[in-house]
């Protein structure tokens, strides 16, 4: 996925403030950095060291890259 697919699946607010939390409590950038930072740009920054597993109706699973063996081999998927 790339970051204008994830910024558009972000309808709501709080989905993108919680984007930066996550950006801030992994240190992945300064406070100065995410504060002039646009959505967009959130995003990107966040695909470096996350994969996006599903989207749902007002939720999106994030995964750690380096734990995407792990939550692969941990789940399982049933589709049509």
């Amino acid at each position: 996925m790339d970051a204008r697919k994830l910024y558009n699946s972000m309808p709501y607010t709080g989905m993108k403030k919680c984007a930066r939390m996550i950006l801030d409590s992994d240190k992945k950038c300064t406070d100065k950095e995410l504060a002039t930072m646009t959505d967009y740009e959130v995003c990107e920054k966040l695909l470096e060291n996350y994969e996006v597993v599903s989207i749902g109706s007002g939720d999106i699973t994030l995964v750690k890259k380096e734990d995407m063996k792990l939550y692969s081999s941990i789940t399982r998927e049933l589709s049509r």
